[in-house]
């Protein structure tokens, strides 16, 4: 294979690298929507640059799938680094929609607080290998929590803005910091040791069996359905739900957020000691049907406390199925087909995710504000039966 003696460099520069670039994704998914507000563009139009998001994303997973043969892995990090950088100083200097849509569709800016798009892509396939002690779903619970505690930090420190009267040089300072964001990973992925051993030799899934084949298009549908249904629990819409519903403002919002992100992380980390006793698959679905009722019940709440309780409860749960998924998928797959099968995957899932955009934005657009909190948690619910019925007899 290209690259089999590049050194590794373990797995602490990824975690860095991981930690930097949600920590401003945690910002940027909850004061996008209020800078957009502030800006004097409504709820449809917030709705447009979050479907730009979701585009930016599922074109640059396809961008990994195919070009990680010609190009390697190493110099589409360094690529969508750049791009990262170019999308923040955009952000900073121009408050036009059409320019704010194209920053928002090379930058890609999670929509979540999290992430999938392709620096996941490409670390989730190389991650085991880095790290050569420990099983696969430890690994993934320590690059989890890692995520979702820089998240937690970020999605705090979006209520600055907010301290400030929400001023445009407010929000110009957060996208400066997404651009510098972009530097930093742009210099950790120059000196990243190990990220080309088991680098694939053939473009799309030709690195595939035919049975992983079959794994790739299977997972890509479950996981666009899953995906769909995310996009309307995203940072981004609920924090528009929590605004719209109850008139929460960022200097609330961010530390909310901030608290919802914390237990998620703890579940993340949770979930390898579950997995360990029921399975990676059993983890995945039963804590994700939970969590999805909680979600439908936050719709249904009908005061402030109630959704808080019903949100925290469901984060308690809701992503123990990452780690878990990302274990499974690596038992799944052989070494070099890992990334193109995590690219693949994600590609569709932003795809699926795309598809939800616009349902968000129409939903937004006629005021029922409560409707993605029910789309979201019975999208969920129909993924979790889907794929326990398709993986129950091979994996536990």
């Amino acid at each position: 294979m290209k690259g089999a003696k590049e050194q590794s460099s373990g797995p602490l520069p990824v975690y860095f690298a991981k930690s930097v670039r949600v920590y401003v994704s945690g910002l940027l998914s909850i004061i996008i929507p209020f800078y957009l507000g502030n800006l004097g563009y409504g709820l449809y139009f917030q709705g447009l640059v979050l479907v730009a998001i979701l585009a930016g994303n599922a074109f640059s997973n396809l961008t990994v799938t195919y070009l990680e043969a010609p190009f390697g892995r190493r110099r589409l990090l360094q690529i969508f680094s750049i791009l990262m950088i170019v999308s923040g100083v955009i952000l900073t200097f121009s408050t036009s929609l059409v320019i704010i849509i194209l920053a928002c569709i090379i930058g890609n800016i999670s929509s979540t607080g999290t992430e999938a798009g392709p620096f996941q892509s490409i670390e989730a396939g190389v991650l085991p290998d880095l790290a050569l002690a420990g099983s696969a779903v430890k690994v993934f619970g320590r690059y989890n929590l890692v995520g979702y505690s820089a998240a937690a930090v970020g999605q705090l420190t979006s209520s600055a803005p907010g301290l400030f009267g929400n001023t445009l040089v407010s929000f110009q300072l957060i996208f400066l910091a997404f651009a510098f964001v972009g530097s930093l990973l742009l210099l950790v992925y120059s000196r990243l040791g190990g990220l080309e051993a088991g680098w694939a030799t053939k473009p799309g899934l030709g690195n595939l069996d035919a049975q992983a084949r079959k794994d790739v298009l299977s997972l890509s549908g479950l996981f666009a359905a899953d995906a769909f249904g995310g996009v309307f629990v995203s940072t981004y819409l609920l924090s528009i739900w929590f605004h719209a519903t109850y008139g929460l403002t960022l200097t609330f919002l961010g530390p909310l957020f901030f608290t919802a992100s914390v237990v998620a992380a703890g579940s993340t980390y949770a979930a390898a000691a579950i997995a360990e006793k029921i399975g990676n698959l059993r983890t995945m679905v039963y804590t994700h049907l939970i969590s999805s009722t909680l979600l439908i019940l936050m719709a249904v709440a009908g005061s402030l406390l109630l959704a808080m309780a019903f949100l925290f409860l469901r984060q308690s749960l809701s992503q123990m199925d990452v780690p878990t998924r990302q274990a499974l998928m690596t038992d799944m797959f052989q070494r070099e087909a890992r990334v193109q099968a995590y690219a693949v995957t994600n590609t569709v899932r932003s795809v699926g995710s795309f598809l939800g955009g616009p349902v968000a934005a129409g939903i937004l657009g006629v005021g029922f504000v409560s409707g993605i909190l029910f789309a979201g948690g019975g999208s969920k619910i129909l993924y979790d039966l889907a794929t326990f019925a398709k993986y129950r007899r091979r994996y536990r």
